[in-house]
């Protein structure tokens, strides 16, 4: 770049307790970040929360529920919203469920016990957002 001229800065990214910091822009990666198994059995990949940015207003995460399988019946102490990406399934919260397909939003209040099928071959892809982030302590299985 030229003198004067607007150019990129590197510089290492560093989280606060509340998920800022000193940076303008953070950028994530999700091909970067590596899938885990969490507490409810789906496969999860943390985009933004607690355990991958020290985020603890907010996390967002891909979660992935294989072919005719389930998650676990579980509660939060914290609200959850489901958008789901790809497939079809049928969601449970407490004694009500309903058919959810790509294009769906769920809102899963603090407390209420849920869980979701995947009534299809191919995976069911959901995105999770919490408010605040998602805590392992913060989730009760009701199943093992």
């Amino acid at each position: 770049m030229r003198a004067g001229g607007r150019g990129f800065k590197s510089r290492p990214v560093h989280y606060s307790l509340y998920g800022y910091g000193d940076e303008d822009l953070i950028v994530i990666k999700i091909n970067e970040k590596e899938a885990f198994r969490t507490i409810d059995g789906s496969e999860v990949i943390e985009v933004i929360g607690l355990k991958s940015m020290g985020m603890r207003r907010l996390s967002i995460a891909i979660a992935k529920v294989r072919g005719h399988t389930r998650t676990l019946k579980h509660r939060h102490s914290f609200l959850e919203v489901y958008y789901i990406e790809k497939g079809k399934g049928i969601m449970h919260i407490e004694e009500e469920e309903r058919l959810v397909c790509k294009g769906d939003f769920i809102v899963i209040p603090e407390g209420h016990l849920h869980y979701i099928e995947n009534v299809e071959d191919d995976d069911l892809i959901i995105w999770c957002i919490c408010v605040p982030a998602f805590t392992f302590e913060g989730t009760k299985l009701e199943e093992h």
